[in-house]
């Protein structure tokens, strides 16, 4: 009479710790761009990060990226996002529509891979309508090509929709057996958001063949997981679960879990799932004799619901209304009831379902065969070419022995020529020597000025943010008290500076060495300003785990002492942060003060800021500077690594 919830796979975007930031950033570069195919991608990466936060607002990025219709590539991952925003809404139509769409454009690119990946979407919604024949057929075709390319994440996702759809036809072992070959794909991997999409189904299945030990096992350990993600989707479907299990042993829990489930599918705008969680709180008045109230909850979820799930809607439905006394109403629902469930596991339809699964092992089978004989051809193969090249080299070693002979009778006549050739070359040689001493001279004067304007820019960038330590003590420093107090703090940046000093006039980099890795280089000249005790500089590391390549961490330290020397001498700041992030292979370093400001299009001419440009510019990086008179500055890095 009851009914958990069983989650459905789509591919789903991770929520980054720093995706606020990276919204902002994103907003950032709208503001500065017109170019159109550069927009849609924006659009559409806002419409990504918006996915699990707001629905409505990533629905309508969405369709301003889909708007761009010139690039095909573009044009089908908006078509698939689409498809996934109207999933979500259980706007089911729409998302085959979009999803149709993305996938007939990819096999005209002949994009094989990406096209099987939405057919996990496609398979998802089939399983979801409660078309299960179609929902194996599909997803059996999209798992076997994902195990012949190696691909063991997307194929365990086809794994866990296969399970689901087992699991409505009431095959708990096989739908077990494939949600646990899926849940060990996930683990392998270490993908958080899939384990918690297999282990509330797992718990489901364990749940329907009486297991409740391992059913609240999987469940408790999924809850735990989700609170300390705070992945509220997962919550809602697993409150859903937990609340099934005590429908029976406690109703008055039952209904707590269930009510805290509901709540979070409206707080997330979530159309898909709720009229499982509608059914079961239905059923918890039904257990307590309020009959009226779970007809209610049970009419909403006959609305949208499918498949096996509507068999028990209007079981649940026949029996309130004979309580009540309206007999006709639920003889009715129980008429409903019957021709769905017989429709649903009639025996051929079942026998369909076994079928597709032995052929999708047989054909496995077959391949694997057909991939062992494949390489006794190449080995045969392989032989029988070492043969011909051996056949081949003796021919050539005979051709070679004659022509040696008929070489050595032409010898003489021909030494003539050979040496009058050699005078002519020897003339030719002489001439490219003395061009190429030209052209070397050339480089060498050019390297020579480079060599110049380089260690003008390393004498600016390496010894700029200690001379203005320095001078930072000295005017904190006012009194014999004062200078004493920072002595020893003095003593040491000198001999810091000294030493550079040094380094530089051996040539060793031009600067301090950052062994250590750039964010700890960082905060290491940001503490050892912030013992001036005239500005306070800190350094946060959102999520950034990586090493980055020494030559550009380099690149990346240069810029960012040039950033700390202009706020020391420029901005009369009391306060600045630097924030690193990564996001898609993106290092994104956020620079900001609360000093003075300036107007950015009239003061881009200065060393410093033509400094950052150039070094930014050569790391193909973005840098974005936004200041305005007494509002402080914030400066933008977006450097690939």
């Amino acid at each position: 009479m009851k009914r958990l919830s069983i989650y459905f796979i789509l591919l789903i975007c991770v929520i980054s710790p720093a995706q606020t930031k990276r919204i902002d950033s994103l907003n950032q570069v709208l503001l500065t761009t017109e170019d159109s195919l550069e927009r849609a991608l924006v659009h559409l990466k806002l419409s990504q990060l918006h996915e699990r936060i707001d629905l409505k607002k990533g629905l309508v990025f969405a369709y301003k990226a889909f708007q761009h219709k010139t690039n095909d590539s573009l044009l089908a991952e908006t078509n698939n996002q689409l498809g996934r925003f109207h999933f979500f809404t259980n706007q089911l139509d729409s998302a085959s529509y979009y999803f149709n769409n993305a996938k007939n454009i990819l096999y005209e690119l002949k994009d094989e891979g990406r096209a099987a990946i939405i057919n996990i979407s496609i398979g998802a919604i089939q399983l979801r309508q409660g078309d299960y024949n179609k929902t194996i057929s599909t997803l059996t075709e999209s798992a076997r090509f994902f195990e012949e390319t190696d691909d063991e994440l997307n194929a365990a996702k086809c794994h866990l929709n296969i399970a689901s759809a087992f699991a409505e036809l009431e095959l708990f072992p096989k739908a077990i057996e494939y949600s646990k070959k899926a849940l060990f794909s996930f683990e392998n991997l270490n993908i958080l958001p899939l384990q918690l999409i297999a282990m509330p189904n797992l718990a489901t299945q364990y749940y329907k063949i009486g297991d409740t030990t391992n059913a609240l096992h999987y469940n408790k350990k999924a809850e735990a997981l989700a609170t300390n993600a705070n992945d509220k989707r997962s919550l809602s479907i697993i409150y859903n679960n937990l609340g099934d299990l005590y429908l029976e042993k406690d109703t008055n829990k039952a209904r707590q879990y269930l009510e805290k489930s509901l709540t979070l599918k409206n707080e997330l705008n979530l159309k898909s799932g709720i009229e499982v969680t509608q059914n079961n709180l239905g059923y918890t008045y039904l257990k307590n004799k309020d009959y009226t109230t779970a007809i209610s909850f049970f009419k909403k979820a006959e609305k949208r619901i499918k498949g096996k799930q509507l068999v028990r809607v209007y079981n649940n439905l026949s029996e309130a209304y004979a309580n009540i006394g309206q007999l006709k109403s639920a003889l009715e629902y129980a008429k409903k009831s019957n021709t769905l469930n017989n429709n649903i596991l009639n025996k051929e339809n079942q026998k369909n379902f076994l079928e597709i699964q032995t052929k999708y092992e047989t054909e496995k089978n077959k391949n694997e065969i057909l991939k062992l004989q494949t390489e006794n051809l190449e080995v045969d193969y392989k032989r029988k070419q070492n043969l011909y090249w051996f056949v081949g080299a003796l021919l050539a070693l005979s051709l070679a022995i004659i022509s040696i002979y008929f070489l050595q009778k032409n010898a003489k006549r021909k030494r003539v020529i050979m040496q009058q050739n050699l005078k002519i070359k020897e003339q030719y040689f002489d001439r490219l020597l003395n061009a190429k001493e030209l052209e070397g001279i050339d480089n060498i004067l050019e390297a020579q000025e480079k060599e110049r304007s380089k260690m003008a820019a390393e004498l600016h960038d390496n010894l700029g943010s200690k001379v203005a330590a320095l001078k930072l003590f000295l005017e904190n420093s006012s009194t014999e008290n004062d200078f004493s107090k920072n002595y020893n703090k003095l003593k040491k940046l000198i001999s810091e500076t000294y030493q550079e000093i040094r380094s530089i006039s051996k040539n060793k980099n031009f600067g301090a060495q950052i062994s250590n890795g750039l964010i700890p280089s960082t905060k290491v000249i940001a503490e050892q300003i912030s013992e001036t005790k005239k500005i306070q500089i800190s350094v946060n590391n959102i999520d950034v785990k990586k090493r980055i390549e020494n030559t550009i961490e380099i690149q990346i330290f240069r810029v960012l002492q040039e950033l700390i020397t202009n706020i020391i001498k420029h901005s009369e700041a009391s306060e600045a942060t630097i924030q690193f992030s990564e996001d898609d292979d993106i290092l994104n370093i956020i620079v900001e003060d609360n000093g003075k400001g300036f107007d950015v299009r009239s003061n881009r001419s200065g060393i410093g800021l033509s400094n950052i440009e150039k070094r930014v510019e050569k790391m193909n990086g973005i840098l974005v500077i936004d200041s305005d008179k007494s509002n402080g500055t914030t400066i933008i890095l977006n450097i690939p690594i």
